[in-house]
């Protein structure tokens, strides 16, 4: 199935929230959640509505306090812009990979600093960035050095 850029800003919203609370117990299934979705195979064309929203509800217990938005619906009344990029499908597929990764040490601090690096990310695609890997490596310069890697080599593969 494809996304929307609805989807991807629901994506956005999500990392926001890992960042704000890396601690938080149910970030695991959340990131299970749209990483299976990230990862499925797009044999066609047909989008689901809400995609990501019903994918959260459906990992499991969330904290609804901070997570409110996923428990309602956006009802769009205008035509959705589906998302066919592969790179950027491949790219996030990747992505969510190594925040379950960091989701599941201990180094908190590492999911923290990765989902603050990638949050962005959902909404230059989203919104059709011209430049995306000009833009993305702009958004990963604190945590390249902080860590001292290269997270677009490690993410667009």
């Amino acid at each position: 199935m494809l996304l929307t850029k609805y989807d991807f800003y629901d994506i956005h919203a999500l990392l926001t929230g890992i960042r704000m609370n890396p601690e938080s117990a149910y970030n695991k299934a959340m990131i299970i959640a749209v990483y299976n979705i990230l990862a499925a195979p797009q044999n066609d064309n047909f989008v689901v509505p809400n995609l990501i929203r019903k994918a959260l509800r459906s990992a499991g217990e969330i904290n609804t306090e901070q997570y409110k938005w996923v428990l309602v619906d956006n009802v769009y009344t205008y035509g959705l812009e589906i998302i066919k990029s592969e790179l950027s499908y491949s790219f996030l597929t990747n992505s969510f990979q190594k925040l379950l990764e960091y989701s599941e040490s201990t180094d908190l601090e590492r999911l923290q600093d990765l989902a603050d690096a990638l949050h962005n990310v959902p909404i230059l695609i989203a919104d059709g960035c011209n430049n995306f890997k000009r833009a993305v490596k702009t958004q990963f310069a604190c945590y390249n050095k902080k860590h001292n890697t290269d997270l677009w080599k490690e993410l667009a593969l």
